[in-house]
């Protein structure tokens, strides 16, 4: 038989209480009790489901996906911004070497604008805590000579990020020189890389001086094409002048304007710039400087006069392609076919007539004794051309013109489906190419674009195909395919509809780090417009709220006053104030809490009477060596007080204001007047206030007046209220209203 003892054991374990006898050491005066006998959750409490399973183990956060270095070098960053002590030399060293050899011996050479501005930090760095007596930086000549590779082919547009490649293109050029003989032929390659990153970003006249002065001191040492890169960069810029004058430079030199050159130059306007009318300029210069075209020059011009309906123009041209440039191979039969099949979609030939022509063209090989077939690269031109048009319909005749003719798509045929059809809205057909795409063994895709808008399409669609988005993200992240800004926007705004914060935490994780501070406020814009959504539950947007300080440090104080300002809105002063104390703990000074900021809060805190937050915050601002207090901050501090009910309190802070070289305002005078209508013994305050304004000969505004007699009525001063009332046209030029 149990005992008593057991039996009540057991009780106050099922309860969750705490057991106690008279005879025990544990006395139970001493501690808290419980509220009630209920059982409470406790992270020592171990639970398991019906089936006496054991519960999952909790998924683990996985870390910000960095590249090689990259860490080491953001921490550097932010050991700046925040003036800590940054990691030492050695380390800073070993990371930028990681990151270029990883970028160079894996061949992958696309580097991001934020990747460059660690570069710069981290070799800026290295350079301040040079000391005079060393003559090497700490980096390998070979570590700076590839890291100016990585600038050459860096694609960004914005003026801020090509400024900043420039700064460590000079640089690291700066370093290289500097070790004269020490570099050898290295020091040769960083000049060359040096003038063509000049030219190529928008700085043609500096890469032209620094080519001018080494070309007169030793000409050998310098590339003869660079030439041609200073010309393409003052076509990058728009002067025509300039380039006229460096043709000249470039002959007096001795330094020919060649086929070579000329093609450079159509290259330029024909695929970077799509410009019609400098595409002919340029072709007829060269025309007629006896300039004998490319095969390759012919086939941009040609290309731009398909697209651009240019076809009057381009069709000497033509003729003479195919009259001149080509030979009777198979191989340039079909380069001609595909350009008279082309011609022949752009003047506007139906499909049937454009078949009959192919058939045509096949008769005439055969009948040549040639028997060319033709294949699916002549069939992708005019694909391309049909969704370049946005006729997704024509696009897919001809591809059904390919398939009769038994031609089989390749991997282009899939990536031209694919886009088009994600142009054309065709969703299930753009997941249908997709997927044949994934069946071939090649790189996916040499942009991220298409994929990006393919998500964001998903994501947009009403209702949600959530399960086609989360194949597709699988399968992006067993190829280790790195996603674009709006990709992630989109898919940010999925993860905190659906309340997934473990799945959006890994998101960011994986791409936000490596984006630039343009791209990353995309997606932080998205959270913010989730958090000042009203119709989102408090708790959710609290959530996004927590991923979005955490993940990104970078917002500014203007977007955390307003998710303060948000939660004040929403009733819940404690999650307001947490927000500001978040802001306040910020090691950057700039990115903390102004007086504006602390009145914004202490107003919220006023009309939520909250005297917990209100007590934090005054706190915060005692010790806070940053913001002075002014009168407009004690004014929302008397309001706060006021509002949590503690009148005294506020008659302390008008103290302050009356000792402070500004002194009170007429807001000062109302809010004290009104902690004087419910505070013990405030009409004597009151009546020495209003004394006080008398004596000093303020002027006594409505609003003062207004708020003086209703300080009195607060104390059931009746008689006198209405003495003053009656006086009041008379003494102070206010004739009663409702109001008073």
């Amino acid at each position: 038989m149990r005992s008593h003892l057991t039996r009540h054991v057991f009780r106050q374990i099922i309860y969750g209480a705490l057991y106690s006898e008279t005879l025990c050491w544990f006395n139970p005066r001493l501690h808290r009790p419980l509220p009630n006998r209920t059982c409470l959750p406790s992270a020592t409490v171990f639970s398991r489901p019906i089936f006496g399973f054991a519960r999952a183990p909790a998924r683990k956060e996985k870390p910000p996906n960095f590249d090689p270095g990259c860490r080491e070098m953001l921490e550097l960053n932010h050991a700046q911004a925040k003036h800590e002590r940054p990691p030492p030399r050695s380390a800073m060293i070993k990371a930028f070497s990681a990151f270029v050899m990883d970028r160079h011996v894996r061949q992958r050479l696309s580097v991001d604008d934020s990747q460059i501005a660690l570069l710069l930090t981290t070799l800026r760095y290295l350079q301040d805590i040079r000391t005079a007596e060393e003559e090497v930086l700490g980096l390998s000549i070979e570590d700076m000579v590839n890291a100016l590779e990585l600038l050459k082919v860096s694609k960004s547009k914005e003026p801020e990020e090509l400024a900043v490649h420039i700064t460590l293109a000079e640089a690291l050029y700066e370093e290289v020189d500097r070790l004269g003989e020490m570099a050898g032929e290295d020091r040769v390659k960083a000049l060359n890389s040096l003038i063509k990153i000049l030219a190529l970003k928008r700085r043609p006249e500096e890469a032209q001086k620094l080519l001018e002065k080494h070309w007169q001191h030793d000409s050998s040492v310098i590339d003869p094409n660079q030439w041609k890169n200073v010309l393409v960069g003052f076509a990058l810029v728009g002067d025509q002048d300039k380039m006229f004058n460096t043709i000249e430079m470039m002959e007096a030199r001795g330094v020919p304007f060649n086929s070579h050159v000329h093609q450079a130059v159509i290259a330029y306007y024909t695929k970077t710039t799509k410009d019609v009318e400098m595409t002919k300029i340029w072709y007829e210069m060269g025309m007629a400087r006896g300039i004998e075209p490319t095969r390759r020059t012919d086939l941009l011009v040609l290309t731009l006069c398909i697209y651009n309906n240019e076809l009057a123009w381009g069709e000497p041209i033509l003729r003479s392609f195919l009259d001149t440039k080509l030979q009777k191979t198979p191989n340039d039969i079909k380069v001609s076919w595909k350009l008279i099949l082309q011609w022949a979609v752009a003047r506007g030939k139906r499909f049937e007539e454009v078949d009959r022509l192919l058939d045509l063209l096949v008769q005439k090989s055969q009948e040549e004794g040639l028997n060319v077939r033709p294949d699916i690269d002549m069939i992708n031109p005019l694909i391309k051309y049909a969704a370049s048009q946005n006729d997704a319909y024509a696009a897919e005749r001809y591809l059904a013109l390919g398939l009769k003719r038994g031609l089989k798509p390749d991997y282009k045929t899939s990536l031209l489906q694919f886009e088009y059809r994600i142009q054309s809205g065709d969703l299930d057909g753009a997941k249908a190419a997709y997927d044949e795409l994934k069946d071939k063994e090649y790189e996916m895709f040499d942009s991220i674009a298409p994929l990006d808008r393919l998500l964001v399409a998903l994501c947009n669609t009403k209702p949600l195909r959530y399960a086609a988005i989360m194949e597709l993200i699988n399968d992006l992240k067993e190829r280790n395919t790195r996603l674009g800004p709006d990709a992630v926007s989109a898919l940010t705004l999925v993860h905190l509809q659906r309340g997934e914060l473990q799945e959006l935490i890994e998101l960011i994780n994986a791409h936000a780090y490596r984006f630039s501070p343009k791209q990353r406020s995309s997606i932080l814009n998205v959270f913010v417009t989730y958090c000042l959504d009203r119709s989102v539950l408090t708790a959710k947007v609290w959530d996004a709220y927590n991923i979005l300080r955490r993940t990104f440090p970078e917002v500014d104080p203007q977007t955390r006053t307003q998710m303060m300002s948000a939660f004040f809105e929403r009733g819940r002063s404690d999650m307001a104030t947490h927000v500001f104390g978040h802001m306040r703990h910020l090691d950057i000074p700039e990115m903390r809490p102004t007086v504006d900021t602390y009145v914004l809060c202490f107003e919220g805190i006023g009309k939520a009477a909250d005297p917990e937050s209100l007590g934090l915050v005054y706190n915060m601002l005692k010790l806070d060596n940053i913001v002075e207090p002014d009168t407009k901050l004690y004014n929302s501090l008397m309001l706060a007080h006021l509002g949590c009910r503690d009148p005294e309190e506020s008659l302390r802070v008008w103290k302050n204001i009356m000792l402070s070289r500004e002194g009170p305002t007429e807001n000062s005078i109302q809010i004290v007047l009104r902690a004087c209508e419910v505070a013990w013994h405030g009409d004597k305050q009151a009546r020495d206030i209003w004394s006080k304004l008398g004596k000093f000969r303020i002027q006594i505004t409505k609003g003062i007046f207004t708020t003086y007699v209703g300080a009195l009525a607060g104390h059931s001063l009746i008689d006198e209220c209405l003495d003053l009332i009656n006086k009041a046209e008379g003494e102070v030029g206010y004739t009663p209203d409702v109001q008073l």
